[in-house]
C-alpha cells in the first residue's frame, strides 16, 4: 500500500472528536463482513497518495490486491479525507453516517467483483488456458460489458451518465473521452465499467450510491454549471435518477453484465442477507 501508514480501528475508537467516533462505529459494523469474505482491513493516516508516480489526494476508501493473481484483497480507509467530510456535510450526523456506509459498500462491491472473477477463473480450465491470469480475464469481461452497452445510443448515454458521476466531470461527452479519463486516472481503459457495476448493484439493493451520499458536500468543494437545477447536489440527484431509470435497459443490453450481477449479488447476499430488487430486471422484460 504505497504512501500509507496503517493502524488499527482502536485509534479511531479512542478519538475524542465526534466524527472520529462515528467513523469508528461505522467501520466496526463492516468488519465482520470483511472477515467473512477473507478481506483485510486497514485504516491509514496518509495525506498524500502516490499513484503512477504522481502525488494525489487519497480517496475515502480503496480496494487493494495483488496485480494479476487477485490475491491478498484489502480495504484501506483513509481517515483524513473521510473526517474532512464532517465539515463539508455541516456536521450532519445522519448524512455523515450515510456517506461512510455508502462508500464502504462501494468498496465491498469492488472486492466482491474481484473475488467473484478470481473464483470463476480458478475453477475453469478453459479460462486458465485462454487468459494468463485472473486480472487479464477481468479486463476482458469489462471490455465485453462496455462493448455490449454502447451498441445503442441509449446505452451509451447511460454509460456516460454513470461516468460523469464517478469522475465528477460533466464534460465527458463521448466514449473516447471516457477512455482517456480511464487511462489518465487509472492507467487502463475500461476501469469505469467496474464503477457502473457498483452503481447498478447499489441501485438494485435499494441503497444510496456513494455519489448521492455526498449530499451538500458537492456544493462545498466543486464548482459545476448547474443551470436550472440550482445546486450541484440537485444536479447530481437528477443524474442518479436518470441512471436508475436506465438500469433495466443496461441489464438487458449486456448479457455479460447480467451474468456478472447474478454472481456478485449472490455473494453479497450470502455475506449480508440483503437482497437485490429483481424488479429492475423483470420490469424491462415485460
Amino acid at each position: 500500500m504505497e504512501g500509507t501508514n496503517s493502524f488499527g480501528l482502536e485509534s479511531l475508537g479512542a478519538a475524542s472528536d465526534r466524527p472520529g467516533r462515528i467513523l469508528f462505529e461505522e467501520l466496526r459494523r463492516f468488519k465482520p463482513s470483511f472477515a467473512a469474505m477473507n478481506i483485510g482491513f486497514f485504516v491509514s493516516r496518509a495525506r498524500i497518495r502516490v499513484n503512477g508516480g504522481e502525488q494525489r489526494k487519497p480517496p475515502y476508501f480503496a480496494c487493494r490486491y495483488d496485480a494479476g493473481s487477485f490475491e491478498r484483497i484489502n480495504i484501506v480507509a483513509f481517515c483524513y479525507p473521510l473526517m474532512a467530510d464532517w465539515s463539508l456535510l455541516e456536521a450532519d450526523v445522519e448524512q455523515y453516517r450515510k456517506r461512510i456506509r455508502s462508500a464502504l459498500r462501494e468498496e465491498m462491491i469492488h472486492a466482491t467483483q474481484v473475488l467473484t472473477v478470481k473464483k470463476r477463473y480458478e475453477k475453469s480450465d478453459e479460462l486458465r488456458r485462454r487468459f494468463v491470469n485472473a486480472e487479464s480475464y477481468y479486463n476482458y469481461l469489462l471490455g465485453q460489458i462496455i462493448g455490449e452497452l454502447v451498441r445503442t445510443q441509449e446505452g451509451e448515454k447511460a454509460v456516460l451518465t454513470a461516468a460523469k458521476l464517478y469522475y465528477e466531470d460533466w464534460a465527458i461527452s463521448s466514449i473516447e473521452e471516457l477512455r482517456r479519463a480511464d487511462q489518465k486516472f487509472h492507467g487502463r481503459r475500461g476501469y469505469s465499467v467496474n464503477e457502473i457495476i457498483r452503481q447498478v448493484i447499489q441501485i438494485r439493493f435499494g441503497e444510496l450510491t456513494s455519489e448521492e451520499a455526498k449530499g451538500k458536500a458537492w456544493d462545498k468543494h466543486r464548482l459545476f454549471f448547474v443551470g436550472e437545477y440550482g445546486t450541484a447536489e440537485n444536479l447530481m440527484k437528477a443524474m442518479v435518477s436518470r441512471l436508475r431509470r436506465a438500469v433495466p435497459f443496461l441489464i438487458n443490453s449486456s448479457p455479460t453484465l447480467s451474468e456478472a450481477l447474478i454472481d456478485i449479488e449472490r455473494r453479497l447476499q450470502e455475506m449480508t442477507g440483503h437482497h437485490a430488487d429483481l424488479s429492475f430486471r423483470s420490469a424491462a422484460c415485460c
